[in-house]
């Protein structure tokens, strides 16, 4: 594994890299945009954010924004670890195998320190707000788990709910996936705030699925009902959790000193 992280490191061709990240992050734009205009009832909103999400993803890489990088490979994990989850419940399929692997992709093309270099390694943003190596990592760590959250949290946010899960419900999960959008905004611009904002949406989102009783675990799950949904928050809640953690031990060193 060592031997491969060295390689990966190691590898240029940081243009060619770039443009096949974004062509894939344009796949997926396309294909949601496309999706949504005839999309079955209810769906429709669900997949026009997924179109803006990636937009955001295709253009951030593009441009070289500094945290660019971060939120496409975020995407990227995204997909793949749907993909792999799909694949092992239903077994091989050729289009759940293909959508993994072009996030595969995206992951793959944006790895190494040479990308690193045109991104998150600019001089010039870190020079403006002091970041050092380990400032660095941090912030990569939160934005990529938190852009992680996003297409999972769309989807439950957005998609279609069943008549017995009530409006309560559903403003959480729409109130989490604004102040997810809004977390990612605030680290970007290295505000306090916008970890609190993820650390919120988790605990919203962690609210709804202790709801679920164990009882009901056993019973066939689908986005559509109830258990479903519940659940569905499970890994955006994971996802956003992971992405307060570099924090937390900063944040009680700083509450002890005061």
């Amino acid at each position: 594994m060592r031997d491969l992280l060295e390689r990966l490191n190691s590898v240029g061709f940081e243009r060619t890299r770039r443009a096949l990240a974004g062509l894939s992050l344009s796949l997926f734009l396309a294909l949601y945009l496309l999706v949504s205009l005839n999309a079955p009832e209810g769906w429709g909103p669900a997949f026009l954010a997924l179109a803006g999400c990636y937009l955001v993803g295709f253009m951030a890489v593009v441009a070289e924004w500094f945290w660019g990088r971060w939120f496409a490979a975020g995407l990227g994990w995204s997909g793949l670890m749907v993909a792999v989850a799909s694949l092992a419940m239903v077994g091989w399929t050729p289009p759940l195998a293909i959508y993994g692997g072009l996030h595969g992709l995206i992951v793959l093309c944006l790895t190494g320190k040479r990308m690193a270099g045109r991104y998150d390694l600019q001089a010039a943003w870190r020079q403006r707000y002091g970041m050092d190596e380990y400032a660095v990592a941090r912030l990569r760590k939160t934005v990529t788990r938190a852009a992680a959250s996003l297409p999972s949290l769309i989807l439950y946010a957005l998609g279609p709910k069943e008549p017995g899960q009530g409006m309560a419900v559903m403003a959480v999960g729409i109130g989490a996936l604004l102040l997810a959008a809004a977390s990612l905004r605030g680290l970007v611009l290295l505000r306090t705030w916008g970890v609190l904002a993820a650390g919120a949406a988790a605990i919203a989102l962690g609210t709804l699925a202790a709801s679920v009783p164990v009882s009901t675990l056993v019973l066939p799950l689908t986005w559509l009902t109830p258990v479903g949904f519940a659940l569905g928050s499970v890994l955006p809640a994971t996802l956003l959790g992971l992405a307060v953690l570099p924090f937390l031990g900063p944040a009680l060193r700083f509450l002890r000193a005061r």
